[in-house]
């Protein structure tokens, strides 16, 4: 009796779950944060990137207006800051079909045409950026082993640089993503996100 109360206790972790739930709870918990990191990513880093432009501009505006003083990094880090939130942005839209587009044509289409337009436009949204990505490579390249800074603040050029690569890499894997969506859409009947509104709808 007391060997199987020793061996049930030893089984059991902290929380009061056998060690056999344990990799099953990790993994549930593991699914639920990446789900998180899928659908937030780029909100919150956006997020953050809007209240650091807005926080510098301010400090900055008051600085000079009132205290008569500047700071030399404000303007150019307020300015990366927006090309990172841009390229971010783009990748956001790109996850739900939320570009500016021309669709009052593909709209008329019968579902099946509409789903070989709208992959076909995924295929070459992920041709183009793949060519950037490739492209911007030397100059990243450059920019590190040259150890070019910014202009009115000692921080590497390549920040700014790195976010042309992971912009367009992220539109890769949004775009990917979003054309698994429609594919399974058009399978089960649903209705195929067309235009900017069906793309906020859903």
């Amino acid at each position: 009796m007391v060997e199987a109360v020793t061996t049930a206790a030893c089984e059991a972790n902290t929380d009061g779950l056998p060690r056999r739930g344990r990799p099953l709870r990790e993994e549930q918990d593991l699914r639920h944060y990446l789900r998180l990191l899928d659908q937030y990513l780029e909100d919150a880093f956006s997020a953050i990137l809007y209240i650091y432009i807005i926080a510098i501009i301010f400090a900055e505006v008051v600085g000079r207006y009132v205290f008569k003083s500047s700071m030399l990094f404000a303007y150019e880090t307020a300015i990366y800051a927006f090309i990172w939130l841009s390229y971010l942005s783009m990748a956001a839209m790109a996850r739900n079909r939320a570009h500016l587009a021309v669709t009052f044509l593909r709209d008329m289409m019968p579902r099946s045409i509409q789903l070989v337009l709208l992959l076909l436009s995924d295929v070459l949204l992920i041709v183009l950026a793949s060519v950037v990505v490739v492209f911007i490579r030397q100059p990243l390249a450059d920019a590190i082993d040259f150890e070019q800074m910014m202009v009115g603040i000692d921080l590497p050029f390549w920040i700014a640089l790195l976010s042309v690569p992971v912009g367009w890499s992220l539109v890769v894997l949004r775009t990917i993503q979003r054309s698994i969506a429609t594919i399974s859409d058009y399978r089960n009947g649903r209705a195929l996100a067309l235009t900017t509104a069906a793309a906020a709808a859903n």
